[in-house]
């Protein structure tokens, strides 16, 4: 080799070191070359946490990792900050997919994944169920059965007893509420008669002094056997184990109250108000009016908070700094909620809410107090019920169905292969779903989540 060869030799392979070591030391740092940019972008990466463990996670349709049955998690680094497409998936399971997007010098989360078992076996309860009343502790349950019995089961000890027979049971149950510890159960029915039913003794008695004209009954949690409720625009309270006179709380133009703890917040010329029945303390919160000519009010208390619902469509949130009521949601139709630890989630006909009142991080990056639109169905949702923070059991034209929250790109759901139900109840203690199908209650056999 002459010394021009090694001459020309050494100066290509200075040149070729020069064109590829930034590109070296740029992939060390985490730069990748985009080919449809045609440039050098920092990666991002994706974070999967999903239950139950060893779940296959694919990326863009590439096998990338699997997650352990331990940590159940995985990191995928080093992607191009572009819309990705994640699947989790595992055998006998229902997959979970979604294109996330994916910025430089960022890791975008999706934490709460759950994978719900492709079947999900179900057993009888009972028969000839007309409706069916969870107690406060979820681990009891009234059945109402179509002869007119009222039946307490035991979802821990799987036994059913009778608490009342056909001729003790009120006809024309509407409604039945719990006291807090679910000692004492009022008894409404369609033709405004109101029953208190000791649940420890299994005795009824009549309310004498409730009609059809009274409202709004709400147990008083200091005394079992004390009930608040509205009549004619006055709040009274009654001890109805004793059977004593009503007793006048609140008198002038109340338009709605509820009660929370040992404060009682009341409605009234627009105005709300809140009266402490321990320390007899009455003040005045809100200092603007709310229109209430040809308006129905009903209001709420949720997670500590007051929600004030006009005419069964708009959702107003008390807003404590401002002291005035925030309007979060306007509805064409009746609004259904149901809440969980700083959560509530909001239908009407086929359209879902989510109400946050506390921050969340992931995956919706709000402020405490918003309000995210999750998704709009082609049916009518029915019954609904949370499952835990991330996911919701629901029913669409009598058919059950599970999804999440995680409204990005769409919400992952599926639908479970009962018919005809009517109701549905999750017990958060033991993990599992409860169906009224046919006139007869289901329980699933196993856990719906780890």
């Amino acid at each position: 080799m002459t010394k021009r060869t090694r001459t020309t030799l050494f100066i290509l392979m200075t040149l070729v070191f020069a064109l590829i070591a930034p590109g070296i030391i740029m992939y060390s740092q985490g730069y990748r070359f985009d080919i449809k940019k045609i440039k050098f972008l920092e990666t991002g990466g994706i974070y999967i946490k999903s239950i139950p463990g060893d779940a296959i996670v694919s990326i863009d349709a590439d096998y990338k990792n699997k997650t352990s049955g331990f940590s159940r998690d995985i990191l995928i680094q080093n992607l191009l900050p572009e819309n990705h497409f994640i699947k989790v998936e595992k055998e006998n399971y229902h997959s979970w997919e979604k294109t996330l997007v994916v910025e430089e010098k960022k890791v975008v989360e999706a934490k709460y994944i759950i994978l719900f078992p492709n079947e999900i076996p179900f057993s009888s309860i009972g028969n000839d169920i007309k409706n069916f009343y969870p107690y406060p502790d979820n681990n009891r349950i009234l059945l109402l059965t179509i002869s007119n019995e009222l039946l307490f089961y035991d979802s821990e000890k799987k036994e059913t007893q009778k608490i009342l027979s056909k001729n003790q049971t009120p006809y024309n149950i509407s409604d039945i509420l719990f006291s807090p510890t679910g000692k004492r159960a009022l008894i409404k029915t369609s033709t405004g008669l109101h029953y208190l039913l000791n649940t420890e003794t299994s005795t009824l008695s009549l309310i004498k002094s409730m009609s059809s004209k009274t409202k709004n009954v709400i147990f008083d949690s200091n005394n079992e056997g004390n009930l608040f409720y509205q009549l004619n625009n006055l709040i009274y309270r009654i001890n109805a184990d004793k059977q004593t006179t009503p007793k006048l709380f609140k008198k002038g133009n109340v338009d709605a109250f509820t009660v929370n703890g040992n404060d009682v917040y009341s409605l009234e010329n627009g105005l709300l108000y809140r009266d402490n029945v321990l320390l007899n303390i009455n003040e005045t919160l809100s200092k603007e009016p709310l229109e209430t000519k040809n308006k129905t009010y009903e209001l709420v208390s949720m997670e500590n908070e007051i929600f004030l619902i006009e005419n069964k469509k708009t959702v107003y949130l008390f807003n404590k700094e401002t002291k005035i009521f925030d309007k979060k949601i306007e509805a064409e139709t009746e609004l259904k909620y149901t809440p969980f630890y700083e959560r509530i989630l909001f239908a009407a006909d086929n359209e879902l809410w989510l109400l946050l009142l506390k921050e969340a991080e992931t995956p919706f990056f709000a402020k405490a107090r918003s309000t995210i639109f999750i998704s709009r169905f082609s049916q009518s949702i029915g019954d609904i019920k949370w499952l835990n923070g991330d996911y919701f059991v629901y029913t669409l034209d009598n058919k059950v169905n599970i999804s999440e929250i995680d409204n990005r790109d769409h919400i992952n759901s599926f639908d479970i292969p009962q018919s005809e139900v009517s109701k549905i109840f999750f017990n958060g203690n033991t993990k599992k779903l409860f169906l009224l199908s046919k006139e007869e209650l289901l329980v699933s056999d196993n856990k719906m989540m780890q």
